[in-house]
């Protein structure tokens, strides 16, 4: 009779494991199931961020804050621009329009040509 009721506990205790280890597994599918379905909705929900349009710059009078938070140009290119500026003529604009810039090294017809809505020089300032 002990040897019956052993055997019982044993098979009762497999039973409770075995019990336990399927609750843990569907838990884990369904946890899973969870977090694809939140990644899912966040991906397809999510809203591009506000982008608010730049001012129009000077490059003959912007600062380097000003420059880097144009399309394309970086710190080190802000730098080339000032550093190109105060190397030129003082009280003349050294930018006239856009493809001036391709003076600076690093910027190119493309670049000069994407910056160019984001960009006013004197003259432009002086007929309106």
């Amino acid at each position: 009779m002990i040897r019956s009721d052993m055997s019982s506990r044993l098979e009762q205790s497999q039973k409770i494991t075995l019990w336990t280890r399927g609750c843990i597994l569907v838990a884990g599918f369904a946890l899973l199931g969870l977090m694809v379905i939140l990644v899912s909705m966040y991906w397809t929900y999510q809203q591009p961020p506000l982008e608010a349009s730049p001012q129009r710059i000077n490059p003959n009078t912007a600062s380097m804050a000003s420059l880097v938070r144009l399309p394309g140009i970086g710190k080190a290119r802000a730098m080339d621009i000032i550093h190109y500026r105060q190397n030129q003529k003082p009280d003349e604009p050294v930018f006239l329009s856009a493809r001036d810039l391709e003076n600076i090294r690093g910027i190119g017809p493309k670049t000069a040509a994407a910056l160019e809505p984001w960009l006013t020089f004197e003259t432009e300032q002086l007929d309106r």
